[in-house]
């Protein structure tokens, strides 16, 4: 082999080697942005008491379900509510969406929860702030909720579209929460937490 052909394969060789490696490179970063934690606005708030949670298996879809209002609760607010009037170490639900399609922390996101009677030592409490019975959750309210859900999915190795995954709270529990117009939607939610 003479020095020029050498020279081209050598060549041909590190480009080969240059486009594999910087292949790998953007897998790398696509699959570290599909487990990068979606924006959560952290509250500091204080529980009287929480257990860790030792396996996740199901998600839970609530709403608020105040009566007669569809309002942009906080976590803070429900947090309040089910400290001092139900007694409750604080917030039950991990995680509250807003209107405007914020996600705040309510629970510690490992705490077992207090949303699901029977149900909180395996599962993760999202609830989407508004009377839903009434009123209809917003488009960034749906985003957020898809995103959330499929981040959670990845992170607990959670399959969206298995039955009994995600779920609404009616579906263990007799109450109509989260509602008819939030209920009705999780078929989409579960589809586009796949994705």
């Amino acid at each position: 082999m003479n020095r020029r052909d050498f020279l081209k394969y050598a060549a041909l060789t590190t480009f080969g080697l240059m486009c594999f490696d910087g292949g790998v490179a953007s897998l790398r970063a696509e699959a570290a942005s599909d487990l990068a934690e979606p924006p959560i606005y952290k509250r500091l708030l204080t529980f009287t008491e929480y257990e860790p949670r030792s396996s996740t298996d199901m998600i839970v879809v609530h709403h608020d379900g105040f009566p007669d209002t569809d309002k942009d609760s906080t976590a803070l607010e429900i947090h309040k509510f089910h400290q001092q009037n139900l007694g409750w170490a604080g917030i039950g639900y991990h995680y509250l969406i807003r209107k405007d399609g914020m996600i705040e922390q309510g629970r510690r996101p490992n705490a077992v929860g207090a949303h699901a009677y029977q149900h909180n030592k395996n599962s993760i409490g999202i609830c989407v702030a508004g009377n839903f019975n009434i009123g209809e959750p917003t488009e960034a309210q749906m985003q957020s909720v898809e995103t959330l859900i499929g981040w959670l999915c990845r992170k607990y190795s959670l399959d969206p579209l298995k039955r009994g995954v995600i779920i609404g709270h009616r579906d263990v529990s007799d109450t109509s929460c989260p509602g008819v117009n939030l209920y009705e939607r999780l078929s989409h939610i579960r589809r586009e937490a796949a994705r």
